[in-house]
C-alpha cells in the first residue's frame, strides 16, 4: 500500500449513534486526519443533532434489526447491520482509500497513515484483493481458551476497522446479508457435532467469521464452512492461507486507535497468548509457512512450548488482571496468581523432565 495522505482517504464511520462516544470518534478524525472525507453511516431516526460539522456525508439506513444469538447472555447478532451500513457508506466514498471504522472508536494520533505491509510476497491464486487490507488486532484470533480447553476459531479477523483501497474494501463487503432468524438460531435446529466451549451460542458463526469466510469462498469455491465448529484440518489451512495472503493485522498501539465503550474499554490482546491470535509472531509463522519459505525470524520455540503448557494461559490472564483491576479485586487476583503458579510450575517441571528423557 502506497503512503496515504489524508486528502486521499474516505472514512466510513459505521454503527449506532452514541451521544457520548460518536462525537469523540468524529472529532478525533477531524483532529488527526483533517482533510479526510468523513461518511457517517447509521440508522434512520438516529439523533445526529449534536454532530453538525463533524461529518461530510450522512447515510441513514433502514435498520435490518438484530436477532439474539446467545440465550444466556441475551446478546444480539449485529452482522446484517454491519454489512448493510458498511456497504451503503462505501458507495458514497469518493477517495482512493477507505477506512471503515466503528462509531465508538477514537483516534489517538495519525498512526494509520504510517501503517506498512512488511509481508510483501503473496500467492496470486488466492489473493482476492488488489492490495492487502489492514485489520485490527483485537478479536483477530486463531483459537480461544476456556476452562483449559483450546478451541480453533477460523476466519476470525476483527471487524472493528479495515483500511485499504476503496475497491478492496468494497469487495470485502460484497457479500449477502444472512437470512434471519435462521442464521442466529442455527444451533437451535442443528446439533453441535463437537464439544463447544460456548454452549449457549446459537449462531452459525460470528460476524467476523462470516465476513472473512464469505470472501475466502471467492478464491476457494469448494470451501465448506457452514458453522464455527467446522474446524477440519482442511478448513484450518484454508483459513490461514487466505488470511495471511489478504490481510495484515496491526496492534491497537500501531493503529493509534482506542475503544472507550465500557464493555470493551479494557479489552487487550495481552490477555491472550501471542500464539492464539494474529499477533506479529503468529503472522510471521504463517507468512513463512504459506508465502515465503526463505523468510527468517526468531521462532521462539521454547517460549511457545511454555505457552502451550496447562495453566499458563490462566496464570497469564490473572497476572494481567491483577495489574489492571480495581483495588478491591487485587487480593482475589493475587490469590489466583499464587494458585495457578503452583499448578503451572508442576507442569513445567514435568515438561523439563520429559525433555531430558528424550
Amino acid at each position: 500500500m502506497q503512503k496515504i495522505i489524508t486528502s486521499n482517504i474516505s472514512i466510513i464511520v459505521q454503527g449506532a449513534i452514541d451521544k457520548k462516544e460518536t462525537p469523540k470518534c468524529l472529532k478525533s478524525i477531524r483532529k488527526y486526519l483533517p482533510d479526510a472525507e468523513i461518511i457517517l453511516s447509521t440508522w434512520e431516526g438516529s439523533d445526529v443533532s449534536n454532530l453538525d460539522g463533524l461529518y461530510d456525508i450522512l447515510v441513514l439506513n433502514k435498520d435490518p434489526q438484530a436477532i439474539v444469538f446467545d440465550n444466556i447472555e441475551n446478546k444480539p447478532n449485529n452482522l446484517n447491520r454491519i454489512i448493510l451500513s458498511s456497504q451503503n457508506g462505501i458507495k458514497q466514498a469518493t477517495k482512493k482509500y477507505v477506512l471503515r471504522i466503528r462509531s465508538d472508536l477514537v483516534l489517538k494520533n495519525n498512526n494509520i497513515l504510517k501503517l506498512n505491509n512488511d509481508f510483501t510476497i503473496r500467492n496470486s491464486d488466492i489473493s482476492l484483493f488488489k492490495e492487502k487490507i489492514y485489520a485490527f488486532e483485537i478479536f483477530s484470533i486463531k483459537y480461544e481458551y476456556l476452562k483449559k480447553v483450546r478451541q480453533k476459531t477460523l476466519f476470525h479477523i476483527s471487524d472493528w476497522c479495515y483500511l485499504g483501497l476503496k475497491e478492496d474494501i468494497e469487495e470485502l463487503f460484497n457479500i449477502p446479508l444472512v437470512k434471519e432468524p435462521d442464521f442466529s438460531k442455527y444451533f437451535e435446529v442443528h446439533k453441535k457435532q463437537t464439544n463447544d466451549i460456548y454452549s449457549s451460542r446459537m449462531w452459525a458463526m460470528s460476524p467476523e467469521q462470516y465476513i472473512t469466510s464469505q470472501n475466502a469462498k471467492k478464491v476457494f469455491p469448494n470451501l465448506k464452512f457452514e458453522n464455527y465448529l467446522d474446524t477440519s484440518d482442511e478448513n484450518t489451512e484454508i483459513s490461514e492461507k487466505f488470511i495471511i495472503n489478504n490481510f495484515r493485522i496491526f496492534s491497537q498501539k500501531e493503529w493509534g486507535i482506542k475503544n472507550n465503550k465500557k464493555a470493551y474499554k479494557n479489552v487487550t490482546m495481552l490477555m491472550r497468548s501471542p500464539f492464539s491470535y494474529y499477533s506479529n509472531i503468529a503472522q510471521k509463522e504463517d507468512y513463512k509457512k504459506y508465502c515465503d519459505s526463505e523468510y527468517t525470524y526468531n521462532e521462539n520455540n521454547y517460549i511457545k512450548a511454555i505457552h502451550d503448557l496447562p495453566y499458563f494461559e490462566s496464570l497469564r490472564k490473572h497476572f494481567i488482571q491483577f495489574i489492571y483491576c480495581k483495588f478491591h479485586k487485587k487480593l482475589s487476583e493475587f490469590i489466583s496468581i499464587i494458585a495457578y503458579s503452583f499448578k503451572f510450575l508442576i507442569h513445567l517441571v514435568r515438561s523439563f523432565h520429559e525433555r531430558n528423557k528424550n
